[in-house]
């Protein structure tokens, strides 16, 4: 029995390590094809219109070592955290606050969907002329773009919390604080880190965004500066940074998410 149960553990753990290498080679195949395909498009665009990705690379090298990278990279990110945190707490806090006045839920949760619809990067200008040019225009819209899917994530998971499991904590005596913390905060798990997969991404793009407008550093500065000196392959160097940070930010917190949350069931068939 132990001899059969390890034999299936060992091809189960190289199964794994086969479907790692495949995604690895493919992710590794599709980026040079997509380097490809941009080199063909700079020569036959010209780089007045397509960045040659080789000087992009030198471009990048060159703003590295003068540590001017750094010091956008750290103005994006360090904007792009505050907002995020500062949209993340209340799209966690008002459902639960709504949770515990249902008819206040009734009343205002079609305003709150209908607002979703709102044009979030229109607002810009206004922000700016309501809290000036500093970090607040920026704060204000990477919160709001944040909130939004943190909110509705919360909202749909604390719904689909199965109502025995709360029953069943009351009975033992739990209050009500205990409950939301150990009993629906658990079960949401799952919706709030499906909530961050859009939310952080946008964050950081919508920081980038608001540098176009506001700020004289971080990434989005970079990219609008090189774009009013016609210098291609610096907007170009400018994107892939932010690409690459978005990246960055996804793939650390699906590590985080598999961490916090590698206790639940899953079916083996639909790993990736």
């Amino acid at each position: 029995m132990n001899a059969a149960t390890d034999t299936f553990a060992a091809d189960d753990a190289a199964a794994a390590r086969n479907r790692k290498i495949i995604i690895r080679g493919g992710q590794v195949a599709v980026a040079v094809a997509l380097i490809w395909i941009w080199k063909i498009g700079a020569d036959t665009a010209g780089e007045l219109f397509v960045a040659d990705p080789f000087k992009v690379w030198d471009r990048l090298i060159k703003i590295a070592m003068s540590g001017e990278l750094w010091m956008h990279t750290y103005e994006t990110l360090r904007i792009s955290f505050i907002g995020f945190v500062i949209g993340c707490f209340f799209g966690v806090l008002m459902p639960f606050v709504l949770r515990r006045l249902p008819r206040l839920t009734d009343a205002i949760e079609p305003y709150i969907m209908a607002s979703v619809g709102v044009p979030k990067y229109a607002l810009i200008p206004l922000f700016i002329l309501w809290f000036g040019i500093k970090d607040a225009p920026k704060l204000w819209l990477i919160g709001l773009l944040v909130f939004y899917p943190v909110f509705i994530a919360i909202f749909a998971g604390i719904r689909g919390v199965d109502g025995r499991l709360i029953n069943m904590a009351r009975v033992v005596g739990a209050s009500e604080t205990r409950i939301s913390r150990e009993v629906i905060w658990n079960a949401l798990l799952p919706f709030f880190f499906s909530g961050l997969k859009i939310a952080l991404p946008r964050a950081v793009s919508a920081a980038i965004i608001g540098e176009f407008l506001v700020g004289n550093k971080g990434i989005g500065y970079y990219i609008e500066h090189s774009r009013q000196q016609m210098d291609v392959t610096g907007a170009f160097t400018g994107i892939i940074v932010a690409t690459a940070l978005v990246l960055i930010v996804n793939s650390a917190l699906v590590y985080i998410d598999k961490r916090v949350n590698a206790w639940r069931p899953t079916d083996r068939h639909m790993a990736v």
